[in-house]
C-alpha cells in the first residue's frame, strides 16, 4: 500500500547547482547572458564576457574602461 511506503530521503548535495547564469551588462543595460561554473574568478569571467559576440558588438571594438563583477551573479562592463 501506499500509506505504508517509506517517506523519500533528503539529500542537500542535490540542491547544489554546477552552473549559474552570468548577466552581463554593458553600461547598466543587460547586453547578454551566459551560462558558468559556480565560482568562476574574476579574470576567467571577465574573459568569457569579453568574449562573447554580443558583447564584442556593442563594444565596437573599444577597451573597456571598468568592469564590476558580482560573483557568480553579474558582471558590468564600463565602456
Amino acid at each position: 500500500m501506499v500509506a505504508d511506503a517509506a517517506w523519500p530521503t533528503f539529500d542537500p548535495a542535490l540542491l547544489i547547482d554546477d552552473q549559474v547564469t552570468l548577466a552581463v551588462q554593458i553600461n547598466g543595460k543587460l547586453r547578454d547572458t551566459l551560462n558558468a561554473p559556480r565560482g568562476l574568478d574574476r579574470a576567467a569571467a571577465e574573459a568569457l564576457a569579453l568574449s562573447s559576440e554580443k558583447v564584442q558588438r556593442q563594444l565596437d571594438g573599444a577597451a573597456p574602461r571598468k568592469v564590476i563583477v558580482v560573483p557568480d551573479r553579474l558582471l558590468n562592463i564600463v565602456a
